[in-house]
């Protein structure tokens, strides 16, 4: 009798993975989802939290101001030359394709929604985000991600110098500002360099203020004040991510290639969800 229940028991445990294989990956698919979310929640947390202490007038002493000088001096000023380069092949592109096919079709009338649409609203958001993650996210990413192994964010912590007032908050609200900076430029440069281009092309044959006054025309007060809101929270979120991804590195045993390569990832997650969160909203 105890011959023939081992037996069957072992048929039920070679049975079991074949029958387990669904709620196995089920059970992954689950635990998945459940980080991914923690992961969220906390990053939320986090940015409520850098906020918060951006709100307080304590944590602005002066390394901390000289720490954001230094973030929006980074972005704005020394990114103008990458920026304006886009905005000339933004431009190109825009002359090109939207404006070429509008007077192919005779539809000119919608020459300046469609540019306030597509430039203005969402190609904008996205290149901006993109820049500020090659300009600067990179670089604090890396610096954060040797802190740790470094020993040097312990000897903050040992200062009694919270390190999130001073290596995350001011850097991530500087790239805020200089994310809203860039974006007015690589705007105007791109109008400025589409409008030339299609000029010299002959695609148009108005001037450049009939050009700006149809694009005036079909912006809306929102067409100021939502791609300007988006522009400032993508920068934030895009530096918070390489901040919170940089501070997460434990030891040198996790590969800086790799840490990087997260931030990345990251960084372009919260670009997508940050305008995808705006266009549905809007």
């Amino acid at each position: 009798m105890t011959a023939r229940v081992d037996r069957f028991l072992a048929r039920r445990a070679r049975r079991v993975p074949a029958w387990g294989r669904p709620g196995q990956r089920l059970a992954a698919v689950g635990t998945a989802t459940r980080r991914g979310f923690t992961t969220l929640v906390e990053f939320a947390a986090f940015a409520a939290t850098v906020v918060a202490l951006g709100l307080r007038r304590d944590s602005w002493r002066l390394p901390v101001r000289a720490t954001f000088r230094h973030a929006v001096h980074d972005l704005a000023v020394r990114s103008v030359g990458t920026t304006l380069a886009t905005g000339v092949l933004l431009g190109f592109a825009l002359a090109t394709q939207a404006v070429y096919w509008l007077e192919a079709t005779g539809q000119t009338g919608l020459m300046g929604r469609i540019i306030v649409f597509t430039l203005v609203r969402e190609i904008t958001p996205i290149f901006v985000g993109l820049i500020v993650f090659g300009r600067v996210g990179t670089s604090i990413l890396i610096e954060l991600a040797e802190a740790r192994p470094k020993g040097w964010l312990r000897k903050i912590e040992r200062l009694g110098v919270d390190p999130v007032v001073l290596l995350v908050m001011p850097r991530v609200l500087g790239s805020a500002v200089g994310a809203f900076c860039l974006a007015v430029v690589l705007v105007f440069s791109t109008l400025a360099s589409g409008f030339l281009v299609a000029r010299t092309l002959g695609i148009i044959a108005y001037s450049i203020w009939d050009f700006a006054e149809t694009v005036m025309r079909a912006m809306s007060v929102l067409d100021f004040v939502v791609p300007s809101i988006k522009c400032l929270i993508i920068g934030f979120a895009v530096t918070l991510a390489c901040c919170a991804t940089g501070l997460a590195r434990r030891d040198e045993s996790e590969e800086l290639q790799r840490v990087v390569r997260s931030g990345f990832v990251r960084a372009a997650l919260a670009i997508l969800l940050v305008n995808g969160l705006f266009d549905l909203i809007g």
